[in-house]
């Protein structure tokens, strides 16, 4: 009996601990990066890195601190020239191994993209954690057509481009592109801890409470 109830114990402490973190993520959304950490970013009309189906666009960034952070959402100003397709396009975020995109962590996938100049929005199925002022690198790609993506208003940085699968080549001080993304600041280890166990008194309480008025039906008159 008593294996049983720690069990269950434990059981819903991390069912508890799970629906915490769900719901930080989905509440007070803040920039967690970007070329100029506003949501929408901000761009120049007419003015933009051209992808292509065998040119890669990359950006390296870091994340801001006070973090780490959940990141669920990713914000780009893109269009395309009319009659050059380019109707949709990937932007993956990959980390940095020694100065250039490594392995990738998540992806957004863009669709919808009009002749207009507008800020489209992809969102992750599952949050993906970034760690305070680590380095990142977000990387545009197209399977076809011509994508736009706008400059970030007048931000200025590093870049780098790849033609197919050669290597990269990097570009100082140039334009940066538009982007932002969002996140929520991962809960502290105390308050989770706090929270779930809330959830778990609560729970023992209630069944406590069932425990006693089964007793008190049953005892006799």
């Amino acid at each position: 009996m008593t294996t049983t109830f720690i069990s269950k114990s434990i059981l819903i402490f991390v069912l508890a601990s799970r629906i915490v973190l769900a719901g930080s993520v989905d509440s007070g959304k803040v920039v967690v990066a970007g070329s100029s950490l506003e949501a929408p970013p901000p761009f120049w009309e007419n003015s933009f890195w051209g992808i292509t189906g065998n040119i890669d666009r990359a950006f390296p960034f870091n994340a801001q601190p006070f973090g780490p952070y959940f990141v669920t959402e990713l914000q780009v100003p893109v269009y395309h020239y009319e009659g050059l397709g380019g109707f949709s396009a990937n932007f993956t975020i990959h980390v940095d191994d020694s100065g250039i995109p490594g392995a990738e962590i998540a992806r957004f996938d863009m669709s919808g993209i009009s002749t207009s100049q507008v800020v489209l929005s992809s969102s992750l199925l599952e949050p993906v954690l970034f760690e305070s002022n680590e380095r990142y690198w977000i990387v545009g790609s197209t399977l076809s057509g011509q994508v736009n993506w706008n400059l970030g208003d007048s931000t200025f940085g590093e870049a780098a481009f790849r033609v197919g699968d050669g290597e990269w080549v990097f570009i100082d001080d140039t334009n940066v592109s538009g982007f932002a993304l969002l996140g929520t600041p991962v809960p502290e280890p105390s308050t989770l801890a706090f929270l779930a166990l809330s959830g778990l008194v609560l729970r023992n309480r209630r069944l406590a409470s069932r425990y006693r008025q089964k007793l008190e039906g049953s005892a006799p008159p």
